[in-house]
């Protein structure tokens, strides 16, 4: 599957729908998030418990309909590959381009606190390096943002702003992942669900 397609299963439209259709107030974002923290920690993550993991995020009994549930597999299978296949193409799964700026922070925002949520669920506290510790410290920081994020206004400092921490969090992400897994460029010729 090409890098674009992965990345397509990681729009944040997407797994919205997914959210409305199912009833599911949580953010796609956060969700997003808490799945690459999990994994960026050096924990393997099976597909049946991430699915458990969904259900519980979201305070759900059971999918309405199958085809929710297949969106957030290729959520996770989309996710792991593009983690693993060496081409550092994750993005997260937040509002697009076409959002307003404020949307955008805010999303971005839920996305850094499902990350950290993520990695604290993963129980990985220990040996952590100095780089990581700063890591989840940024992390949290701009966790905090969600307040002066809807705020944000539309201009082209705030726009720049906004890209380059997005860039931030992205190869962060990706760079803590690599601190535990090996990338393979052949990644996505393998079944990523074990």
């Amino acid at each position: 599957m090409s890098t674009e397609m992965l990345k397509d299963a990681l729009d944040f439209d997407l797994i919205a729908d997914v959210f409305v259709s199912e009833s599911i107030s949580a953010s796609p974002a956060e969700l997003h998030g808490q799945l690459c923290g999990y994994l960026a920690s050096g924990v393997t993550l099976p597909l049946e418990d991430w699915l458990t993991m969904v259900v519980e995020f979201c305070d759900i009994e059971a999918w309405k309909e199958e085809a929710s549930r297949a969106a957030l597999v290729e959520l996770y299978t989309s996710t792991l590959t593009l983690y693993q296949n060496g081409e550092y193409a994750l993005v997260p799964c937040i509002s697009d381009d076409d959002a307003e700026l404020s949307e955008r922070g805010v999303t971005l925002s839920q996305w850094a606190h499902g990350f950290l949520a993520g990695y604290g669920l993963s129980g990985q506290k220990n040996g952590l390096t100095d780089e990581t510790k700063q890591i989840l410290r940024d992390f949290a920081n701009i966790s905090g943002m969600q307040a002066e994020m809807q705020v944000l206004e539309d201009n082209n400092d705030n726009e720049a702003d906004l890209t380059e921490l997005v860039e931030y969090v992205r190869l962060s992400a990706m760079l803590l992942y690599s601190e535990h897994h090996d990338v393979n460029p052949d990644a996505d010729n393998k079944n990523p669900l074990h």
